[in-house]
């Protein structure tokens, strides 16, 4: 692990206690044109790969790139974990701290991923989307509407601008196959399923918060089966995705303290693997040109119900904020560590609602100005997408849930993540080759 970097970045990009995304530099916004640049098949328009020294230690051509994405589990979590999968990959590879982006959510971080555009443009900025053109807010991989015109029903293609990878990737002659535990995923790859879900279509297993207290379950069963599956099937060069929800499911529920989240962690790691060993066996005479990259998209907070910050409470705010068309307040944007207000009433409002927040709570509350000034969601240009669905003001509680107790639900769940403090900001971003970590 490379502790000196990470020491860096925190010196670097902290302020008063809050972590800031490293964009153009040691972030997860450049996993995936790293993955193309091993390919030779860098794309303009997908932010530039990390730095080179992510990559040290390994060496020769890769015809196929594997980034198994384990949800939830941040650089504090690897660090805190003993386990042989873990320990392969310091002894065999290059282990190197990232930034996630903002927000520190799946919903915004796997759309980065999956498109190489940052959120500022690609415009989804939480789980909760809310966006004025509809008159609706929705969860951003359910399509599921929680306030507004019931009648919107978003597929995953509405939710954000801009592409996804995959077909011109495929067009290039790079063949794309996904290991996911739902039977749906981005156009223009192969989809490899494993295990099974209570939700239908793709999906954020970690992350689905706004549909019930407990997120809904993906089970491992088949994983090793489905990668293998995947990396047999696979045509030269290939670019391989494999994403495992699991932690994250069991951060939500029951808290990074919980012996039900050591378990979930041990068996994750164990099943990941055994299925690098499964491939690796199985197809030895191209293991050694394979480079697996393990990351995640964030890590997680515990968050104390008894703490939580219901906004319902503050009479200014539910008065301020935008109506839909039904008249009721535009509440649902964002997520309980990164809430966007939509207000009404102009500046001066704005800066009420502002102070009385700031004087209230311990969080940092940025206005859309500041938001851009610091590149928050990202640098460069802003979509529509994005400029309709920043809040007027955004709020980051420094460790606790910030929401709305009419869907009180989100403030059952303990890990949360989506905001600045470092445990749920920083991640680790392995690259090994196969053969290596195999034996």
């Amino acid at each position: 692990m490379r502790t000196d970097l990470e020491a860096r970045l925190r010196t670097r990009r902290t302020e008063d206690g809050y972590l800031f995304p490293d964009y153009g530099g040691y972030c997860f916004a450049g996993v995936p044109g790293t993955a193309l640049s091993v390919l030779d098949a860098d794309d303009p328009t997908v932010p530039g790969p990390l730095p080179a020294d992510v990559l040290a230690g390994v060496d020769g051509e890769y015809d196929r790139v594997l980034v198994a994405l384990v949800d939830g589990f941040g650089l504090t979590f690897w660090q805190r974990h003993d386990h042989p999968l873990l320990e392969r990959l310091e002894a065999a590879g290059t282990v190197s701290p990232l930034t996630s982006i903002y927000p520190s959510e799946t919903a915004a971080a796997l759309t980065t991923f999956h498109t190489g555009r940052l959120p500022v443009s690609h415009g989804v900025l939480g789980w909760d989307v809310y966006d004025p053109v509809d008159d609706a807010s929705y969860e951003a991989f359910t399509g599921r509407v929680t306030a507004g015109d019931e009648s919107v029903d978003p597929d995953l293609a509405d939710v954000f601008a801009g592409d996804p990878l995959y077909p011109a990737l495929t067009a290039a002659g790079i063949d794309c196959r996904h290991v996911v535990p739902f039977p749906e995923t981005y156009e223009g790859a192969a989809v490899h399923t494993y295990g099974g879900s209570d939700e239908d279509g793709i999906g954020d297993g970690g992350d689905a918060e706004g549909t019930d207290a407990t997120p809904p379950s993906y089970p491992l069963e088949g994983f090793e089966s489905a990668l293998a599956g995947a990396f047999t099937a696979a045509d030269e060069p290939a670019f391989l995705y494999a994403y495992l929800p699991q932690i994250d499911t069991a951060a939500h529920a029951a808290g990074t303290e919980s012996d039900a989240y050591r378990t979930t962690v041990e068996e994750t790691l164990g099943t990941l693997e055994r299925a690098l060993s499964r491939i690796a066996a199985n197809t030895a005479d191209a293991a050694g040109e394979t480079l697996v990259i393990v990351t995640a998209d964030h890590g997680h907070v515990d968050t104390d119900a008894a703490r939580s910050v219901d906004l319902e409470s503050f009479e200014t705010v539910l008065d301020s904020l935008e109506r839909h068309a039904t008249g009721e307040p535009v509440r649902y944007a964002g997520s309980p560590r990164n809430v966007h207000l939509h207000l009404r009433g102009g500046t001066a409002v704005r800066e009420t609602v502002r102070s009385e927040l700031a004087d209230a709570l311990e969080a940092r509350v940025f206005t859309a100005d500041e938001v851009r000034e610091r590149s928050l969601f990202g640098d460069g240009e802003e979509s529509a997408v994005f400029r309709r669905r920043v809040g007027d003001l955004v709020v980051c509680h420094r460790d606790q849930s910030v929401w709305y107790g009419s869907d009180s639900a989100k403030f059952e769940l303990i890990g949360m993540h989506g905001g600045l403090h470092p445990d749920e900001l920083l991640v680790p971003f392995a690259a090994v080759d196969l053969e290596a970590v195999a034996d």
